[in-house]
């Protein structure tokens, strides 16, 4: 294998999003917003000698018509995104391939294009042409929840009412990228790995989510609590198809090529896309992670292939 040539260190491309509960809803999906806490969020971008970055989609043939810099600030990353989305807010949505998106709920699946937070970035070279994701973090302070009625929790404790649980909300989190190899979408997924507080959903199979703890009754976490609310559970939780994760990128996964360019101002060019949800199918994924601040992190190299 080639070595790597030249380094693009989003460091620290950090999100900081402070879920918070809108209303009284007590069942296991929600609506969360972090339009009002965005200010925290720390994002400088930086990559060494012979490449540069810029936020956004150009328009086709005019890609050297983006800012293009060295270093992307917080502010710049803060702008990018009250300017897409304004009233940013998280919605329960679940997806195979982190591009077709749905919102789960009681009857149906509904397609849905928000919910989730998507950031493009492009990247540019004179000798770099392939991305690799070499370091990921999603985190966030393990805190007590108290219990608001009897369920088996995510990893299998029963607890009953009144009892204090110790959550980590960014185990609900899931990151997708999105780029282009040897002219095929390429989608890598990450979930936290398995830990005292997550069990890894991880996708690629079908997976039955209905009778976890008992008959009809939901598996251990999110469906059993949503079980104990209403007696009864969500729409298609016995058949469930999620985008397949890996919990470490220890193997530095390739994302996206730089393709040759005549438009860019360099001579190699390429996109990548970053997606942010709550996985509404997680085990996590329930009014216990309201009101916590959840961080993601994410680290790129170019190579030369």
């Amino acid at each position: 294998m080639n070595t790597i040539a030249r380094k693009l260190v989003l460091s620290v491309l950090t999100v900081v999003l402070t879920v918070i509960a809108l209303g009284t809803t007590t069942f296991a999906w929600f609506t969360l917003t972090n339009t009002s806490v965005v200010q925290p969020f720390t994002a400088d971008i930086t990559a060494d000698t012979g490449i540069e970055m810029a936020l956004g989609v150009p328009v086709a043939g005019e890609e050297d018509q983006l800012d293009w810099l060295t270093v992307l600030t917080t502010e710049d990353v803060e702008q990018y995104i009250f300017d897409t989305y304004g009233g940013f807010t998280f919605s329960h949505v679940t997806t195979e391939n982190a591009v077709d998106f749905f919102t789960l709920g009681t009857s149906s699946l509904t397609g849905t294009t928000t919910g989730y937070l998507s950031i493009p970035l492009n990247f540019r070279s004179n000798s770099a042409n392939q991305i690799l994701w070499t370091n990921v973090s999603l985190s966030s302070t393990e805190a007590p929840w108290q219990a608001d009625i009897a369920f088996t929790g995510a990893t299998g404790t029963a607890y009953n009412s009144g009892d204090s649980i110790n959550i980590n909300a960014a185990d609900s989190m899931r990151i997708g990228i999105i780029g282009t190899i040897s002219g095929s979408t390429n989608v890598v997924g990450y979930e936290n790995p398995a830990s005292t507080t997550n069990v890894v959903l991880g996708g690629g199979t079908t997976l039955d989510l209905s009778d976890g703890v008992a008959a009809g009754e939901g598996d251990a976490g999110a469906m059993n609590y949503y079980f104990a609310k209403t007696a009864t559970l969500p729409f298609g939780a016995s058949a469930v198809d999620v985008l397949t994760t890996i919990t470490s990128v220890s193997t530095n996964p390739a994302v996206t090529d730089l393709a040759a360019s005549t438009t860019s101002g360099a001579a190699y060019y390429g996109t990548l896309i970053v997606r942010i949800w709550i996985e509404g199918w997680d085990a996590n994924a329930y009014n216990s992670i309201l009101s916590r601040a959840i961080t993601a992190s994410f680290q790129f190299t170019g190579t030369s292939i």
